[in-house]
Formats: C-alpha cells, sequence, structure tokens
C-alpha cells in the first residue's frame, strides 16, 4: 500500500460547512488541479483523468460527519484507491484539514505516481483553503 499525505491547512471555515462542500463531488471540479481534464460528475460519484496519467472514477465510502470525507475507486481504475479528507475543528470558523491517498499499486507504478500524486494532494488542499480566504 503506498500512502501520500498532504500537508495540513487551516481553513477559515467552520466543519460542517468545509464537510457539506466536500460532500457533493459537483462542487470538487473547482479545487483539481490543471492537469485534470474530462471531469463529470453526480453528487455521490465523479470521473476525470489526470493527463499523461490515468482515467479515475470515484466514489463515497464511509463517511463521518464533520470529520471525515472518504472517495473510493469505484469501476475501472488503473489501482484501487482510497482519498481521505480529514478534518479537525479548531473553533467555530477554524478547521484544519488534511488530504491522505492510499492506493494499492506495484512498485514501479508508485515510483512514477508518487510525486504527480503528491502534486495533486497538495493541490487540493491549497485550492480548498483560497476558496475560504
Amino acid at each position: 500500500m503506498t500512502t501520500i499525505t498532504s500537508h495540513k491547512k487551516q481553513i477559515p471555515a467552520s466543519a460542517a460547512t468545509i464537510y457539506a462542500f466536500l460532500s457533493n463531488f459537483n462542487n470538487l471540479q473547482d479545487l483539481m488541479p490543471d492537469k485534470v481534464v474530462n471531469w463529470s460528475s453526480t453528487e455521490s460519484s465523479c470521473a476525470f483523468t489526470i493527463e499523461n496519467m490515468a482515467h479515475m472514477n470515484m466514489a463515497f465510502g464511509k463517511n463521518i460527519e464533520n470529520e471525515k470525507i472518504e472517495m473510493i475507486s469505484e469501476g475501472k481504475n488503473p489501482f484501487d484507491y482510497n482519498l481521505s479528507t480529514n478534518i479537525t475543528k479548531i473553533d467555530d470558523n477554524k478547521s484544519e484539514v488534511q488530504i491522505v491517498f492510499n492506493a494499492d499499486m506495484n512498485a514501479m507504478i508508485a515510483m512514477m505516481a508518487k510525486k504527480p500524486l503528491q502534486s495533486f494532494v497538495d493541490i487540493l488542499v491549497d485550492r480548498l483553503q483560497e476558496k475560504y480566504s
């Protein structure tokens, strides 16, 4: 299992606000890096391509209200994975967010994918912070 963890970011919004935004895949397109193309989504699933890398399909897993959003691989993907967004309440108007990507990929794919996936999770958390700043 390969684990890639974003840096932690303080977001000037309540945990409930962040959870509500992230628990609808239609909202996530604005957070995606420029290398994400062919985006399609519903409230509960999405599909997209990371340029020069892979086509990904996701759906929600086991979410914990105002604390954790779990997105899991669904359908045809190059490997099984989950993307968890951990939300920690700091106070009523501030939260800390960190994104963790876990993937079941072989060593060769992991070596090629680690840097782009690290960039991917860091951009997601950075853009989430920008949205509420």
